[in-house]
């Protein structure tokens, strides 16, 4: 199991957070998602010979919400 971390935009409160949790979770290979409205993350466990970090961002866009582009001096 690999996790990634994400950065995310355009989620407005928890019930953003819920919907991509599931959004996630469904896909095939994804182990947990945890989505932080608060800190615009999501912490994903999945398996990588299953769902790659690619598709794992597509889902986060097909369900309405973006990666967040890196800010200057954050990782």
């Amino acid at each position: 199991m690999q996790v990634g971390m994400l950065k995310l935009a355009g989620l407005k409160g928890n019930d953003c957070a819920i919907k991509l949790t599931n959004a996630l979770t469904a896909l095939k290979g994804v182990d947990t998602a945890e989505v932080s409205f608060e800190k615009n993350k999501a912490s994903i466990t999945f398996d990588e010979s299953l769902v790659s970090l690619q598709r794992l961002k597509v889902a986060v866009e097909e369900a309405g919400y973006a990666i967040a582009k890196p800010v200057h001096g954050e990782d």
